[in-house]
Order: structure tokens, then C-alpha cells, then sequence
């Protein structure tokens, strides 16, 4: 049984929160089943505070949980940091990379004889890479960063340049840890493309839904997430510009349901909620109220960047998907026309979404496949054999 060392930014982690901590609730779900032993080292990157019950649900998956706040050093502007500016892009940026946390990471790998450190998101990785440890490195690829940065509003010339910094730090750090996971099967190629190292595409995995629930007799529109994460943000909005007036034009009834956090929305998408039809619930911890099978779960994001973690909870509820055929590129398993609806643009998912609530047999169909779907794919027990598989390589 290796010692592993799995390391996260403090927070909850649960697979009903968001979709980072549903990533890391999968992880170490998925790690336990292979039977690694993990030692948690939890990174708190801010002044949130710690709350005991923020990892009661993963404590059957690890030894132990260790929290550290890393320190940060603010450089003085000299020819020193002009230099780490043109070739040590990662010592400028960030300014947690010191001495300090260096020693503290090495330190804590050797007290607790691990095997193997497993970093999740960038800053982790980016730690633990730049400490230079003597065990094997695994980065979990959430995102690029660089590119959801170049998706947000216009930057100015400092944001450009701080853009282009953190893509050649990227650029590095998949190059420079032994191997990479990544939820989105696209980012997993382009990255053993860029790096031609070990790269293994692990789609997020929730437990499965086993109760019975029941469609109701009309279907919601429904979008599961929280207005910080930039695709939920931008892609809801877009659908209201684009998509929401043709679909109540056609179906005057049609409810939509944003569940999650309006926290990060603009002013402009926040008044566009205060419609008719739209009902904002926040943050929802039983999901069961709302997640009825056979809704028409929307995903409008119009990009390929990252992955979708709640296409496989979407899934997992029995719903009918309709995506952006980009948006879905991440998930092999996603299929047009068997168990999901994939639309080339907005508008077209506009049409799609009013057909579909006018067809409940098709609905039916959709929603059975997705389960089949995700019990093929989506459950710890369907990838568990791929990463025990994956990680005998390192």
C-alpha cells in the first residue's frame, strides 16, 4: 500500500458542492478503492475559516488530515525580478514559492514516508513541482487557466501580460511533473501531446442515486451551478440573450431553475434573472427536491476548456442533457441523439429544448440512456481499473 500525499486547497469536499470539490471527493474516493493510504494536506490560501465538517465525508478515505497556510513573500521591485520575469515565469508570479514552503513540503513527505504526492489544481501542483521533491509528482488538470482568462472581458495590458505568464508557467508544469490526470479527455490528449508523457483521462465520478424519484408532469429547465465558476457565468447569461425569450415564446409555462450561488454574477445577469419563469434557489444540499429525471438539464457554454463535472450528476439523476456540442467535447461518452441532445450553436439548442419538452417519449429514452450511461462510466466502480492500471506505470 503506498503513502500518498494528497494535496487540495481547504474547503469542503463533497460531491453535492461544487465542481472542484465533487473533483477531489472523486479523487480520493477513486485512490481508496485502488488501496492507496492518504495523508491530506489541505492548503489554505486564504482567510477562510477551518470547519471540521468541511471533510467529515472523506475521512473514510484518509489516514490522516494535515492543514498548512503557505507563506507568501512579496518580492522587492529590482533587476532580480525582471530576471525571474523573462526566465523563472513561476517565481514571478507566485509568491508562495520560497524556501519556507519548500522545506515544509520535503519535511512533511519524509515524516509521513510517502510514496507519491498527488497535486490538485495548479497551485498545489505548482508548489510541489517547484520544491524539486524525490518522489513522483501527479498533477490533477482541472483547467488551462490562460485560456478561460482570454474568454473573460477584454483584458488590459497588465492582464495580458500576467495571461501570458501563467501560460508559459503551465506550459512548464505539465512538462516537468512525472504524470497528469485530467477530467476532460481533450485536455488529456493535448496535454500527452504537448508533454508526450503518461496522461490519464478520469471523468469525475459521483455515488450513484439509487432512490426513487419521479419526473414530474411537465419538465424544469434546469442549471446546476454556481455563477464563480466563468462557464456556468457566461454560458447562462448567453442563453438568456440568445435562447430564453424564442424558448417562453413557444412554451409561455416553461420554468427555468438556476441552482447554485449567485455569488461572481455581473449586475447585467443578475437583472436578466429577475424574470418571469426563472427561479434562482442558491445553493441546494439535497438535490433530490429539485433534480426531478426527465428535465431538460441545459449546458450552454460555448467553449471547449476544462470539463463539465455535472454532466455525470445530471446523469446520475436520470435528466436529458442538452449541450453545446463544444461544451460536451470533454466526454467521449456523450453520445447525440442516444443519451443527450448535443446542438451545434445556441440556437439550434433553443430548438432542441422546445421540441424535446414536446416530446415525452424522447425524453424517456434520453433520460434511461444517460442513466445507463453513467453507470457505465460515471461510478467510482467503472474507473477504479484504469487508475489502479494507470498508477502501476509511475
Amino acid at each position: 500500500m503506498k503513502n500518498t500525499l494528497f494535496m487540495v486547497n481547504a474547503g469542503k469536499i463533497s460531491p453535492d458542492e461544487n465542481g472542484g470539490a465533487s473533483v477531489y471527493f472523486s479523487h480520493l474516493e477513486l485512490l481508496s478503492l485502488a488501496g492507496y493510504q492518504i495523508h491530506l494536506l489541505a492548503c489554505i490560501w486564504d482567510e477562510t475559516p477551518f470547519n471540521e465538517d468541511d471533510y467529515k465525508l472523506i475521512k473514510p478515505f484518509v489516514k490522516h488530515i494535515t492543514f498548512y497556510k503557505p507563506i507568501f513573500k512579496k518580492p522587492k521591485k529590482n533587476l532580480n525580478r525582471l530576471y525571474k520575469a523573462l526566465f523563472n515565469p513561476a517565481l514571478f508570479e507566485y509568491y508562495f514559492l520560497n524556501q519556507q514552503n519548500a522545506s515544509f513540503l520535503k519535511s512533511h513527505i519524509a515524516e509521513n514516508n510517502i510514496d507519491l504526492v498527488w497535486a490538485e489544481w495548479r497551485w498545489t501542483a505548482i508548489w510541489a513541482w517547484q520544491a524539486k521533491l524525490n518522489c513522483p509528482l501527479i498533477y490533477a488538470h482541472h483547467d488551462w487557466e490562460y485560456k478561460l482568462a482570454l474568454l473573460r472581458k477584454k483584458p488590459d495590458l497588465n492582464k495580458r501580460f500576467h495571461t501570458f505568464q501563467k501560460k508559459r508557467i503551465e506550459m512548464q508544469l505539465v512538462k516537468n511533473v512525472t504524470a497528469c490526470v485530467s477530467g476532460s479527455a481533450t485536455e488529456a490528449t493535448e496535454i500527452q501531446q504537448i508533454t508526450n508523457k503518461k496522461t490519464l483521462y478520469l471523468p469525475t465520478t459521483y455515488p450513484e442515486i439509487t432512490r426513487q424519484l419521479n419526473p414530474k408532469p411537465t419538465p424544469d429547465l434546469i442549471h446546476l451551478g454556481g455563477m464563480g465558476t466563468t462557464a456556468n457565468r457566461l454560458g447562462l447569461e448567453r442563453f438568456l440573450d440568445l435562447c430564453w425569450q424564442p424558448i417562453k415564446n413557444e412554451i409561455p409555462t416553461i420554468q427555468l431553475k438556476i441552482i447554485g450561488t449567485l455569488n461572481g454574477a455581473s449586475p447585467a445577469l443578475l437583472k436578466k434573472l429577475k424574470t418571469e419563469n426563472i427561479q434562482c434557489l442558491g445553493f441546494v444540499s439535497n438535490l433530490d427536491e429539485i433534480m426531478h429525471p426527465e428535465a431538460i438539464h441545459i449546458i450552454p457554454w460555448e467553449f471547449n476548456t476544462g470539463t463539465r463535472t455535472r454532466i455525470p450528476q445530471a446523469f446520475n439523476y436520470q435528466q436529458v442533457l442538452v449541450a453545446t456540442k463544444a461544451s460536451a467535447a470533454c466526454f467521449p461518452e456523450l453520445i447525440n441523439d442516444k443519451n443527450c441532445i448535443l446542438a451545434n450553436d445556441l440556437n439550434e439548442m433553443s430548438k432542441q429544448i422546445i421540441n424535446l419538452y414536446k416530446n415525452p417519449k424522447k425524453r424517456a429514452i434520453l433520460a434511461q440512456q444517460a442513466k445507463v450511461t453513467f453507470y457505465q462510466n460515471f461510478t467510482a466502480q467503472s474507473q477504479v481499473k484504469p487508475l489502479k492500471a494507470f498508477l502501476k506505470t509511475i
